[in-house]
Formats: C-alpha cells, sequence, structure tokens
C-alpha cells in the first residue's frame, strides 16, 4: 500500500503538533533555563548564534521539587558570570551550549521558545473551549427549535460576526485588562461564531431525519435530544472546525502579542518572542530572527494541513457509506 505524498504532509503535521504539545506540557523540565519565564540574562552573551558554548563560574543551587518546577520553573535567581581568567579549578567551571542561541538581554532563546509553546498552546486551548461551549450550545439551540429564538441568536452571531477581531479583542483588553483570562475571552468570542453557524446548520439537518422523530414520539426530553442524540452525531464537521480553530487562535495570539495587546513581558509567548526577534533581520543576525518564524509558522500552518487531512478522511469516510447503501 503506497503512501501518497498529501498523507505524508499531515503525518508530518501531525508530528510536529505533537512535538510542540509535548514541548509546552513537559516545559521547565526540558529547558536548560529553569527560572520562571526563563528569564536568567547573563551580561556578554547577547544575540550569539545556534550552538554556541559558553562557561561559568560553578554556583550551588537551591533543592526544589520536580513538581514546582514543572508548574512555575525554579524560583532562585541565577547569577551566572562568565568565566575570567581569575578560575584555576576545573571543578569550579561548568559549561554550556545554547542550542537556539540567545536574545538581545543574553537569554537562552530554546527555553524561551518552549514555555512561550506552553502560553501559546495554553491560551489557544483555552479560547478554543470558550468557543466550543459557546458555539455548540448556542448553535445547536438555534436549529433545533428555529422560529424567534433562531432568529434572535443568528442576530447575535451575525454581531459578532461583522465586528473586526482586533478591534474587538483590543476593547476587551482595554477593559479587563492584558492577562490570560481576558485575551482567551477576547480570542474565544472572535470565533464562536463560525462554530455556531455550522452547529446550527448541522442541527437543522439532524432534526428532520428518524432518529431524532423517534426520540419526540417517545417523549424524550429536548435536552436529551439535542445533547445526547443530536450532537454525538454532527461531531464529524465539528471536529474539523475544531482543528482549524486551533490554528486562528494560535495566530490571533500571536498578533495581539506581536502588537503588544498579549501576555505582557518577561512572560514569553511566540508573538512576544516574534516581535522581539523581528529587526534582528535588518542587522547580521538573521538566523536568530528566522527562529521563532519558522517555529510560529510552522505550528500555524501544521494546523490547517492536519484540518485539510480530517476534511478529506471525512470525505471518504462519506463516499464510502453512500457506496454502500
Amino acid at each position: 500500500m503506497k503512501i501518497k505524498g498529501s498523507n505524508v504532509i499531515t503525518y508530518f503535521s501531525l508530528f510536529y503538533i505533537v512535538l510542540c504539545l509535548f514541548c509546552g506540557i513537559m516545559g521547565y523540565l526540558i529547558c536548560k533555563d529553569k527560572t520562571t519565564y526563563c528569564n536568567t540574562q547573563i551580561t556578554g552573551l547577547a544575540l550569539k548564534n545556534p550552538g554556541h558554548k559558553a562557561c561559568f563560574i560553578k554556583e550551588k543551587k537551591p533543592k526544589e521539587s520536580i513538581i514546582e518546577i514543572w508548574l512555575d520553573g525554579s524560583k532562585s535567581i541565577q547569577k551566572k558570570v562568565l568565566l575570567n581568567e581569575t578560575i584555576k579549578s576545573e571543578e569550579e567551571i561548568e559549561c554550556e551550549r545554547f542550542p537556539l542561541g540567545t536574545d538581545r538581554y543574553g537569554r537562552d532563546l530554546y527555553s524561551r521558545l518552549v514555555i512561550g509553546l506552553r502560553y501559546t498552546l495554553l491560551v489557544g486551548f483555552l479560547s478554543v473551549m470558550i468557543s466550543i461551549l459557546l458555539g455548540l450550545i448556542l448553535g445547536s439551540v438555534s436549529g433545533y427549535y428555529g422560529g424567534k429564538i433562531d432568529q434572535l441568536i443568528s442576530f447575535v452571531i451575525n454581531v459578532f460576526w461583522s465586528l473586526p477581531t482586533v478591534l474587538l479583542a483590543f476593547v476587551i483588553l482595554m477593559v479587563f485588562g492584558r492577562n490570560i483570562g481576558s485575551i482567551m475571552i477576547a480570542i474565544g468570542l472572535t470565533m464562536w461564531g463560525d462554530m455556531a453557524r455550522l452547529v446550527r446548520g448541522q442541527t437543522m439537518l439532524a432534526r428532520e431525519l428518524n432518529y431524532v422523530k423517534a426520540g419526540r414520539a417517545l417523549g424524550f426530553s429536548h435536552f436529551r435530544i439535542i445533547f445526547m442524540h443530536i450532537l454525538p452525531n454532527i461531531m464529524g464537521p465539528v471536529w474539523i472546525q475544531i482543528s482549524s480553530n486551533f490554528g486562528l487562535a494560535i495566530l490571533l495570539e500571536s498578533g495581539l502579542s506581536f502588537l503588544g495587546l498579549g501576555l505582557q513581558p518577561p512572560i514569553p509567548t511566540l508573538g512576544n518572542i516574534l516581535q522581539e526577534h523581528y529587526t534582528l533581520a535588518y542587522g547580521d543576525n538573521i538566523i536568530l530572527a528566522l527562529i521563532p518564524v519558522i517555529v510560529l509558522v510552522l505550528l500555524i500552518v501544521s494546523f490547517h494541513l492536519v484540518t485539510q487531512g480530517l476534511r478529506e478522511y471525512m470525505d471518504t469516510k462519506t463516499k464510502e457509506a453512500i457506496g454502500k447503501a
């Protein structure tokens, strides 16, 4: 059995998403800089290229539990001193290599990107959950009942649909502040309309099918029919929309952070790391400028390609079911 080129690309995209999720979940445990937000600044190591090696005076590190480090990093402040001529004993020296180089403040870029992935994926996940919750509930209720309820919910959907994404997010962030809660609400409110439209249309089709009519005839409640029978049977297209929303949420979060409306430094996200590094492309550090761009673009494109793969898979299954019928 030959594997098609499109399948190879989809599998690679899925692998990259899983790799990013692994990095985000493991967080500080796989970082070289384990301090909170990976914010250890080293004088004299600014803008070093990937693979740079440096040696420091060895310092004693306090013992901390793995759980505390995994959740929020090490609370101890590390003041690393670059090796100088006063060091004579090898036992006093520790050397580190910076696989992706350092930023303008001498911070390890690899560690910043790992924690940036954690915060970006967290905001994206919570935003998608908000869009799913609103979209499934309002879309299914609108499609099932119809009439004035459908008109009212459709009007609300159209209002949110017509508002510019950045403007809506800007208003919410100015009112509630630039924190992770307001950011995920701002992004979630920009995406729930697409989900609600999809669920509404699928519900309107499903309510005319025999299993829904049988449920009504048996005296099942409307709540049971909607959430126990209709929604489980229309989740195929919904999963595709969820995958698409993940990519959109990451794009919106990165865009807001790039504009200074997202989580504020020193909290790293892919967007504010990109904002700190894009000016390096005008100098001699184009590699350092491209690294966060590559990580972010590959993540967004991977979600898009996985969405396309899911759509093709669902279309194939639908055609096979129709052929057997």
